[in-house]
């Protein structure tokens, strides 16, 4: 697939893989299987693979690699394998991104880096940007997500960088509304911006967005792809209504207990979730039970 085929294709909900694990703590990798086939068969755009809900900075850059040589074995063309290769160097950025690639990954997604705070500045981040597009071969994604990084990469920044014919896109997951409103503005045309926040799904797509990239995709794939495909054919009443049942999914599930949430609702669903990696820790029988409930509640959208 040429750059500019997965430039096109960048759109459409993409599922943010979990990371499973088996009981001695290392990758399971059947399970990981498991979960891509039923992904593949679907009406999907691609997955990410070490993107925060497959747990990557708990991820060994062996395990990364892993993941990405059997989701290249599954997730086959015209679906795009996005993986997630932001380290804190550039160096070593561009020296895992490049192995990824040659593992078969079609796009690179690169989160902030965000250990030195105080000098992840303007000039920092696009000069990180620049040498790690300048150093690989395929498309590369920026990745905002200032909840976890604490940093928060300006509009002018970005829209800069989008005129480098490989940084091709922003993966924001903010929930940030008017932020992505800006990017899109300010960024040159055909600049893909994807949402990270189920939230706002609906409502970024008005604003121009060409897809979004899902916690929920993990275990509701069919109502996070009946929202943007009821949307694309124009009925914005049954849209919005889609976007109230995906609501809840976000606000007590992902919101309130995290990964371990999401794995958990992955397993109630019939996908393989299993425990987060320490130290973070698995729900309660308790919140499982509770998660189970509100899965319930939504079963009708879930079915659509």
């Amino acid at each position: 697939m040429t750059c500019q085929q997965t430039v096109d294709r960048l759109k459409g909900i993409f599922a943010p893989v979990v990371t499973p694990f088996n009981r001695r703590g290392g990758l399971d990798e059947r399970a990981f299987v498991a979960n891509l086939r039923a992904y593949q068969a679907m009406r999907l755009s691609g997955i990410l693979v070490a993107g925060s809900t497959g747990e990557a900075p708990y991820l060994t850059e062996r395990e990364r690699l892993r993941c990405l040589t059997l989701a290249r074995r599954i997730i086959r063309p015209p679906k795009l394998l996005l993986a997630g290769t932001g380290l804190e160097s550039t160096q070593e950025t561009i020296r895992l991104s490049r192995e990824a690639i040659r593992r078969g990954a079609d796009a690179l997604l690169i989160v902030t880096p965000a250990y030195y705070k105080p000098r992840m500045d303007s000039a920092t981040l696009a000069a990180h940007y620049r040498a790690i597009a300048d150093a690989v071969s395929r498309p590369v994604l920026i990745y905002s997500i200032p909840q976890f990084t604490g940093v928060n990469i300006r509009v002018d920044t970005i829209a800069a960088l989008s005129h480098h014919p490989r940084i091709v896109g922003l993966k924001e997951s903010s929930g940030n509304l008017e932020f992505i409103r800006d990017v899109i503005q300010e960024s040159k045309a055909g600049f893909r911006v994807l949402v990270g926040s189920a939230l706002i799904v609906l409502e970024g797509l008005k604003a121009g967005a060409a897809g979004a990239v899902l916690g929920p995709a993990d275990y509701a794939p069919e109502l996070c792809l009946d929202l943007i495909e009821t949307f694309a054919a124009g009925n914005e009443q049954r849209a919005a209504r889609l976007q109230t049942a995906l609501a809840p999914l976000v606000t007590k599930i992902a919101a309130p207990f995290g990964i371990a949430g999401i794995k958990a609702a992955m397993d109630l669903r019939g996908y393989r979730g299993g425990e987060p990696r320490p130290p973070l820790l698995p729900v309660s029988p308790k919140e499982r039970k509770g998660i189970a409930s509100i899965l319930a509640g939504a079963r009708e959208a879930l079915a659509s």
